[in-house]
């Protein structure tokens, strides 16, 4: 048994990461999930979520947002929907976006034909807020 997890994290834009870690948090559909070295393989799908992980002291943080996460051996491949490094998000963006996407959630609570529309908003609402929260 390995000291160390391998971590991977995809997108289809890019590979976003790929590194060494002690230990990794995943935003997983239910819950957060704690990976540890030797873990019990499982997949998972991934909610909008702050994944964090630690190598040595530092710790560091992702936003990750939707998708799968792959636990095999000592290796975790994150397949996201997409996902955003926390030195590259603009918090003031994030806040912008989702002040925006309640203002039309709001009125697309207003019409009863619009529910898909809302689902949607809804969506970038949670990826607005994981984003503050990577950050912050």
């Amino acid at each position: 048994m390995s000291n160390n997890l391998t971590l991977e994290i995809v997108t289809p834009a890019r590979k976003i990461l790929d590194a060494e870690a002690d230990y990794v948090t995943v935003p997983g559909e239910w819950g957060e999930l704690g990976i540890l070295p030797g873990h019990i393989p499982l997949v998972t799908n991934l909610q909008s979520g702050v994944l964090s992980y630690k190598n040595g002291s530092e710790e560091k943080k992702l936003a990750v947002h939707y998708g799968y996460a792959e636990v095999c051996k000592d290796r975790i491949t994150i397949l996201a929907d997409s996902a955003d490094l926390a030195e590259e998000i603009d918090l003031e963006a994030a806040k912008a976006e989702q002040q925006q996407a309640e203002t039309e959630l709001a009125e697309a609570l207003k019409d009863s034909e619009k529910i898909g529309l809302a689902q949607e908003l809804q969506k970038q609402i949670q990826i607005a807020v994981t984003r503050q929260n990577a950050v912050q």
